[in-house]
């Protein structure tokens, strides 16, 4: 019988929160001045190089990332993969604040991508609380969400004196991160190594697929409205870059706070009944965005955050009840791919059904408005799996 991870501390679960925080600080830290760096440290190239940052980032995330993390449970070397990632990705930063020629730059950002979401991945599937999981999950989920929260402001802080700055400060901060990680992080954290590969585990453990969906849609919505928000408020509602800057600062901090006290919902209520429930409410969130005057869009984006959290924070339980426990940070590295691969997608897809829409003559409100709509009725499709979900539960039989 496969031996179990030993539940850690609370001291514990504490650095493993702390540590998530600081590991993605570096993929948060460059967003507010991405275009300033790339416009002034390649001034010879044209916005494609802006857009290619991001993507190959993304794509060695998708790609690569969940890969690492399973090889670290396979060899039961977490507590090294761990450390060792968030370390290269921390110089792999430092690299790009070198300005390398694009080719070197480029590729310095798909293995960044890569080691970051790998090292995250690891620390997630290594939390684990005294009592019950879904606490420790609760925690280390919030400081995902609070790493965005922390980064892209202070991003913007750092950006205002060199937009190359927050990128030495993030390389440094992810170097930090990865010798913590090494020196502090518990024995524990390697056990047995989990026999899985990222095939078998999609297969055999089909129980996984549900909450990786429904965090992938969850991100795929953020995806299609961060940049379409912007744009909104600021052709549309005619409101400051720094109204619109308080909105998203609305939703991600009530996404952070609301993270841990949904997660533990799921100790009360069937988990998959808080994620219908959050998705619904997230979906209209959604399709009432364009609709609103902007005096209730503040307001509309905290329920939002309320139900983005309902949705991410019992997945995340649902997604390490659904695998062994050598194989947590496999799951972990499964459900961090979809969100990555949500946000791209959402991205590529609110870009383009704007684009469409206003090439064929309707106005800007329409399309905008189309993005916000068609964002929320994705929801829709976790509500169904979520209810789906619950009947399959109902109609097993009970335990004799």
């Amino acid at each position: 019988m496969p031996l179990q991870q030993p539940p850690l501390s609370s001291r514990g679960v504490g650095l493993i929160a702390l540590l998530v925080l600081a590991t993605m600080i570096p993929a948060t830290i460059v967003i507010p001045v991405l275009r300033a760096f790339v416009s002034g440290s390649y001034p010879d190239h044209h916005e494609w190089l802006v857009h290619a940052f991001m993507t190959v980032n993304l794509l060695g995330a998708c790609v690569v990332g969940p890969l690492l993390a399973v090889r670290a449970d396979r060899l039961a070397r977490r507590k090294v993969f761990a450390g060792g990632l968030a370390l290269l990705d921390g110089l792999m930063l430092l690299g790009v604040a070198l300005e390398p020629p694009v080719p070197v730059m480029l590729a310095l950002r798909f293995v960044q991508g890569a080691a970051s979401v790998g090292a995250v991945s690891i620390l997630m599937g290594a939390a684990r609380g005294q009592a019950k999981s879904s606490a420790a999950m609760g925690l280390v989920g919030g400081s995902v969400v609070l790493a965005i929260v922390v980064g892209i402001p202070l991003g913007a802080i750092l950006g205002r004196g060199s937009p190359t700055l927050p990128l030495f400060v993030g390389g440094a901060i992810g170097v930090a991160a990865g010798l913590l990680a090494l020196l502090a992080l518990p024995a524990s954290t390697d056990t047995e190594g989990s026999g899985v590969s990222l095939r078998s585990l999609l297969i055999q453990h089909k129980a996984l697929r549900a909450p990786a969906t429904v965090v992938g849609l969850e991100r795929l919505a953020v995806g299609a409205f961060v940049v379409t928000l912007q744009l909104y408020g600021h052709h549309v509602l005619e409101v400051a870059d720094s109204t619109v800057s308080g909105w998203f600062s609305a939703f991600l901090v009530t996404f952070a706070l609301a993270t841990w006290p949904m997660t533990r919902l799921g100790d009360r209520v069937d988990r998959w009944k808080v994620v219908s429930a959050g998705a619904l409410g997230y979906g209209l969130m959604f399709i009432a965005l364009g609709l609103v005057p902007a005096s209730l869009i503040t307001p509309l984006l905290l329920l939002g955050g309320i139900g983005s959290a309902a949705i991410y924070g019992p997945s995340l339980t649902l997604a390490t009840q659904a695998v062994p426990d050598t194989a947590r940070a496999s799951a972990m590295a499964v459900l961090n791919a979809a969100g990555t691969l949500g946000m791209f997608l959402g991205n590529v897809a609110g870009f383009a059904l704007a684009s469409v829409l206003v090439e064929v003559g309707f106005t800007r409100a329409v399309a905008y408005t189309a993005v916000f709509v068609v964002a929320g009725v994705t929801q829709l499709v976790s509500v169904l799996i979520g209810l789906s979900s619950l009947s399959r539960a109902a109609a097993l039989p009970s335990p004799s």
